[in-house]
Parts: C-alpha cells; structure tokens; sequence
C-alpha cells in the first residue's frame, strides 16, 4: 500500500497589512504581527476596524482579510481550509484547491476567485470568478454539494435554505470592503520576513469565542490550549464555562481511577482538580 499524501499546509507571508499590525494566536501565545510575518496553518488572526490584510503563499494563491475579521487557518484538513468566525475574506485560489467556511456556508475552488463574508445572523458567499463548490456548513443545512458558476452569490441565514441569486445583492456590494472590490494584489518582490511579536501567553478572553466554534474545526484546541490550566485564571474561567465546552469536562474534573485501599470520603477529596497539577497530554484532540 502506498503512502498517505500530505496534507497540505498553509504557510504564507503577509505581503500587505494596513493598518500595520494585527494579532495572532500561535499555539497558546498572543502575538502580534506586521508586514512581512509568515501565517501558519493553526494560526488565529483578528483584524481591527480598517484593517486590510493579504497573505501571499509561495504557489501564487493569496487570501484577503478584511477589518473586524477573526479567520482560523485550520490545521490537518485535506484542502487548506479558512474559518471565518465574523467578517470578510476573500481568496484567489491559483496553485491548488481551497476552502473557505463559516457557521453556516462554505465555498471551495481552484482557480478561483471566492469571498465570504460572515456575521451573527448570516452568512454570504460570491463565486466573482472560476468554478467552485458551494459546501453546507452544519449539521442543520440541506445538503448543497453542488458546482457554481461565475458571479454567483448566495446567502444562508437562520432558515434552512441557501438563497442563489445571479449577481450579488447591492447590500452585500454596498457594505463589501472597499479593496475587494478589485482583485488582490500580487507582489513580484515580498517585503523582508520579520518575526511576530510575542505579547504574552492567551487568556480565555483571547479564545473564548472560538471554543464553541463547530466540533469539526475546533477538533485540535483541548490539547492546544490545555497547559494553559496551570493557570488560575484561566482554569477558573474554563471551569466556569464548562457547560458550553462539553469535551473539556473531563480534563477540568478527571474522573477518579478506583482504588479499594481509599475510604470514599478520602476519593472525593483527592479529585477535585488542581490547576497546577494539570499537565498537557497527548491524545486529548478531538478526532
């Protein structure tokens, strides 16, 4: 039997970043970047108001991010893979196939030129150039599965049915970015690489709203972020959330291993946790 082929992985450099700096969530440390810093695949980026970001990988594709965005380069997925928890991105698909999906829709292509753009009450996709994919996105939606054609919009609010018009409305033209209303730019020579700014280690602010993400992207966060419960803070924010973080229940309470030689009273009081004995493990991902 042959070999597995890699997955791909996104590894990009930021070619453009107006206003200047942004943030980032690499592993379980803040940073903040700039022109010039190179974007992973499992890296978390946010945007401030009148941000305009573009990330330009070594194969020509580039991916646009826009003011007040928060995206997910999404490790280990068999096409490079955006989720875009709230704003606007846009990508032009050009070595190899890729994905970019949000809560509720979701938009594959090579060769391609796609934007979503994603908030509390809907998401909307436009396929501006090229053949894509339009992809459910949970497991409310009807399947959808089905090739799209140039120009195409789409919209997916709280109802179950995806909306297909033959252009995009004028409110999602009117509200788009300004940048995106022209292609992304591509630059013969990217600026000098610079490394990233460490600010400091994350705290459950910084990644609240990405534990509660959908299941299938948030697969790789509980061995991620799980060293971080040495932290007093953080553990008692995460203890106190459990209820909307289902697969951090066990690590918050381990259950206790039985043992005939301990009085009952004696169990109990050896297994509530301490943060400060809580170890990251190998094996606590969420397959």
């Amino acid at each position: 039997m042959g070999a597995k082929p890699a997955q791909p992985e996104f590894n990009g450099l930021v070619s453009f970043a107006d206003p200047g700096t942004f943030s980032i969530v690499r592993r379980d440390t803040l940073l903040s970047g700039s022109k010039g810093v190179a974007l992973l695949a499992g890296d978390i980026v946010e945007t401030g108001a009148n941000a305009f970001l573009v990330i330009q990988e070594p194969g020509g594709d580039l991916v646009g991010i826009g003011p007040s965005t928060d995206v997910y380069f999404v490790e280990r997925q068999e096409v490079i893979t955006v989720f875009v928890l709230r704003g606007w991105v846009k990508v032009d698909a050009k070595s190899g196939p890729i994905r970019i999906t949000a809560t509720r829709l979701g938009i594959q292509g090579h060769q391609a030129v796609m934007l979503l753009h994603a908030d509390e009450r809907s998401n909307e996709v436009f396929d501006e150039q090229g053949s894509t994919t339009l992809l459910p996105a949970d497991g409310d939606a009807r399947p959808v599965g089905k090739e799209t054609g140039p120009s195409r919009f789409f919209l997916r609010g709280e109802q179950l049915d995806v909306l297909s018009q033959a252009s995009p409305s004028a409110e999602f033209v009117a509200k788009m970015p300004a940048p995106f209303r022209d292609p992304l730019p591509v630059y013969a020579k990217l600026p000098e690489p610079v490394s990233p700014r460490v600010v400091r280690a994350v705290s459950y602010s910084d990644i609240e709203s990405w534990l509660t993400i959908p299941r299938e992207w948030r697969g790789s966060f509980v061995g991620r972020f799980r060293a971080r419960l040495k932290d007093p803070a953080f553990f008692a924010a995460m203890d106190a959330h459990q209820a909307v973080l289902p697969e951090w229940k066990h690590v918050l309470h381990p259950p206790l291993e039985p043992d005939s030689n301990r009085l009952p009273e004696q169990s109990r009081a050896e297994g509530k946790s301490d943060p400060q004995q809580l170890q990251p493990k190998q094996g606590d991902e969420i397959r």
